[in-house]
């Protein structure tokens, strides 16, 4: 529920305080070296992870992830490992639900399908559409809590604000979340079906149940046992104080885990994730004096790589800057997100390589020319070398003429002569 980074800081500086003055005599900086994390992933008993060791662990999961469930990518920050291990120990946790509290693209969704697929869960997600009603939505909770109370399936159900349409979705749930159950969801031959269903699944975990409220009884155990709520926000200031005061469980109920924005380390470590694969590296480049730091962490002097990743950082903090000065002046804005992010370097990947292909059309088309003024010189060369041998034989030829053409002459005058004489 820490929501800012000072809220952290006196957070993490009264935990180094305790500690000190109730175990003097341990060493501190190792025993609360941050991030204290903790995980039966990389091991059978919950205990300390190496972030490294955790990170390395995680991708080599989502590889597997990525071709069997969604194929959207990730980027393991270390915030991203924090929101992974509390979203895990939420839903090993009976009647485990979150309220999930971020920005727009922070990736609230896609860690929660990522966790329940590691812990073997179900998801299940409403598709909303124009004509989506009360009743469409009444029909997406019993299909759950048939699911999860009378076949024993372990679902999380992920529930975005967006797909609120109508403030009886929040009662419902809020219901849901307070009681195991929805008071008049299963009425007539519903709830008539219904109980032949949970007396089946009863029998089958080997209880012999007859009466109906006995039945309705195991069904809500076995709802608050095996469902898991992850509703997902906007951090949007007033709206959430309204949905406080009239949905109480989804507070009380819900353990909330905030994602807030991303910081200038997870902006960083994504914008270089996503361009690693364009090439951005220059052997001789030289960073002006100029370069604003947008990213504490960055590398003195940064490599052309480096900077450009830096300069995506840089001007993203400068939309929110932006931002700040229009609100002062009681302008209109829109919200910077991380999907704005996200899509901001995607813009910049797909021109970098259209410019590219053109560059590389156009090289193309520059060899293809200078392949045929070169093969043209050399062919000009060949006919001159042939030019050179054929002048040659000419003149000799020429000569060889000239002399046969004197020697006819003089035995013509010779024949003359001799012919006078007589």
């Amino acid at each position: 529920r820490l929501i800012h980074d000072d809220e952290r800081k006196w957070t993490n500086d009264n935990i180094d305080l305790t500690a000190k003055k109730h175990f003097p005599s341990c060493d501190h900086d190792d025993a609360l070296k941050r991030p204290i994390l903790y995980s039966n992933w990389l091991c059978k008993d919950y205990s300390p992870v190496d972030q490294e060791e955790l990170r390395e662990y995680v991708k080599a999961r989502l590889k597997v992830f990525y071709e069997e469930e969604l194929d959207v990518p990730l980027v393991l920050f270390d915030e991203v490992l924090e929101h992974v291990l509390r979203i895990d120990r939420i839903f090993k946790q009976p009647q485990g639900h979150l309220l999930l509290i971020g920005v727009s693209g922070a990736g609230k969704t896609t860690l929660s399908r990522f966790v329940a697929w590691m812990n073997g869960l179900q998801v299940y997600q409403i598709k909303v559409h124009n004509k989506y009603t009360m009743e469409d939505f009444d029909e997406d909770l019993r299909t759950v809590l048939r699911r999860s109370g009378c076949k024993g399936e372990k679902i999380v159900f992920i529930m975005d604000e967006s797909n609120v349409l109508d403030s009886g979705f929040l009662e419902r749930m809020n219901t849901l979340l307070a009681n195991g159950e929805v008071p008049g969801l299963f009425e007539g031959d519903e709830y008539t079906t219904l109980c032949t269903q949970i007396k089946e699944g009863a029998a089958k975990a080997g209880l012999m149940l007859d009466s109906n409220d006995e039945l309705y009884k195991w069904f809500t155990h076995e709802v608050m046992l095996n469902l898991h709520i992850v509703f997902t926000m906007n951090p949007s200031g007033d709206g959430l104080k309204d949905k406080c005061s009239t949905s109480p469980a989804l507070f009380n109920r819900c353990v909330l885990n905030w994602f807030g924005d991303w910081s200038n380390g997870a902006l960083y470590s994504v914008g270089q994730e996503f361009t690693i694969k364009i090439d951005l590296d220059k052997v001789n480049y030289r960073a002006p004096d100029f370069l604003p730091v947008a990213y504490e962490g960055l590398p003195k002097p940064p490599t052309h790589r480096q900077a450009i990743v830096n300069a995506f950082v840089f001007i993203h903090q400068t939309m929110h800057m932006l931002n700040a000065r229009l609100s002062k002046r009681g302008s209109k804005i829109t919200a910077i997100t991380p999907r704005h992010y996200l899509d901001f370097i995607q813009h910049y990947v797909t021109l970098y390589n259209e410019k590219r292909s053109d560059l590389e059309e156009q090289q193309l088309h520059l060899n293809v020319g200078l392949n045929k003024i070169s093969d043209t010189v050399k062919q000009v060369e060949d006919l001159q070398k042939s030019l050179a041998l054929k002048q040659k034989e000419l003149d000799e030829k020429n000569d060889l003429a000239n002399q046969k053409l004197k020697q006819m002459m003089e035995d013509q005058n010779k024949a003359e002569q001799q012919k006078n004489s007589k």
